[in-house]
């Protein structure tokens, strides 16, 4: 009685290694040798604990279309054939439960019709064989033919058969061995990724907790202001957030929150309560103030020092800009814009007095000497030249 077949899903050709090894079997097959009408591949599949059965067929367009089969009704005779030990076995649809016997009177596999070859491949997970039946063509004409010679001997059928089953064998290894490797890249893959987000998570805490803090800090000061101006003062959300993201000194945003009490304490109302909105707070002329050069005196450091503390000043905006510090650059971000080659005038004018202040004080003007060449150029030569000096 002939099976019923009932297709229950439509497989997608994708990525080799994401399919069953079996599966990549049954595609390389039917593909790669010649003479093949059909292709059924039975095989373990251990999630879930079944069998699943898996069909070639060649569609209209003469290309190969992979269906899932349902063979519920047939199940113990395939699992039976699975206990067996054989490599390859020459079978008749006379011989298979689930097909219709449809002898032709002469062909190439003379030998009592028999044109499916069935190879078992081992399989690991459940010690067992899974199965590919392999329909030729009866009315293919083989190459190693000729018009005297019109079918194999039994022998030649079987040389054909191993040949086949070795070759097959290869394959599978080898897709076995490249799925293997596939997962443990991913599963390395993901831990990485495991690793990378918690530690992502622990850094979201961290800053979370830190924020929370700076808003409480910040409810403290404001706190202790209200108090003693007898006005009661509170946060606005925007400001809450640009206080949890505030990257600062605590000094710092103790003085932002004090200006922008003051501010807005001029401008309430009698009898209301303030509220310190985000632009009220100048976070940003505060990083400005922070990253400003120490006024040095004129009298006693001379123009040199004025001119490193100008330049400084500059080297600061420039960066603040993300642009390049070159020497047209520092002129233009300048409190009076100068040129490069006035720039490179001027150090050279005061060279042996800038390097003396540079050794003297070595916290001063470090953007200059840690970014912009002319400078770094002064400190090679003068460590240079000192070093020249205690050789000899």
């Amino acid at each position: 009685m002939p099976i019923h077949l009932r297709q229950v899903d439509d497989m997608n050709s994708i990525v080799s290694f994401t399919e069953s090894p079996s599966l990549c079997l049954l595609r390389f097959a039917v593909e790669a040798i010649d003479g093949i009408d059909k292709g059924l591949m039975i095989y373990y599949q251990m999630p879930g604990n079944k069998l699943v059965v898996q069909s070639a067929l060649k569609t209209q367009d003469r290309e190969w279309e992979i269906q899932s089969i349902n063979t519920e009704e047939f199940f113990e005779y395939f699992r039976n054939e699975r206990q067996r030990k054989g490599q390859y076995q020459w079978l008749g649809t006379e011989d298979l439960p689930f097909e219709v016997s449809n002898r032709n009177s002469l062909t190439i596999f003379d030998e009592l019709d028999r044109n499916i070859l069935l190879l078992r491949f081992p399989d690991e997970s459940d010690q067992a064989s899974n199965l590919l039946y392999l329909y030729f063509n009866p009315r293919y004409k083989s190459t190693f033919l000729t018009s005297e010679k019109q079918s194999f001997t039994t022998s030649e059928k079987s040389l054909m058969a191993q040949i086949i089953h070795r070759n097959l064998s290869t394959f599978l290894n080898w897709i076995i061995n490249e799925k293997k490797s596939f997962e443990q890249f991913v599963s390395h893959t993901q831990h990485l990724a495991t690793i990378f987000q918690n530690e992502k998570s622990k850094v979201e805490l961290f800053e979370k907790r830190a924020g929370q803090s700076l808003v409480e800090f910040s409810n403290d000061i404001l706190l202790e202001l209200s108090r003693a101006h007898h006005k009661k003062a509170n946060l606005a959300p925007a400001a809450e957030v640009l206080i949890r993201n505030f990257s600062g000194k605590i000094s710092e945003l103790k003085e932002i929150l004090s200006n922008a009490f003051y501010y807005s304490l001029l401008l309430n109302r009698q009898n209301q309560e303030i509220i310190i909105e985000e632009w009220q707070m100048n976070i940003e002329n505060t990083y400005a103030r922070r990253f400003k050069p120490q006024s040095l005196n004129k009298e006693r450091f001379g123009r040199a020092g004025e001119l490193l503390s100008r330049l400084e000043l500059a080297a600061q905006n420039v960066l603040n800009e993300h642009l390049p510090l070159t020497g047209k650059n520092l002129g233009n971000h300048c409190e009076k814009p100068i040129s490069a080659p006035a720039i490179s005038e001027a150090l050279k004018k005061h060279k042996s007095e800038i390097i003396e202040l540079l050794t003297q004080y070595p916290e001063q003007w470090p953007i200059l000497r840690e970014e912009f060449t002319p400078i770094k150029n002064i400190l090679v030569s003068s460590t240079t030249k000192t070093n020249s000096k205690k050789v000899s």
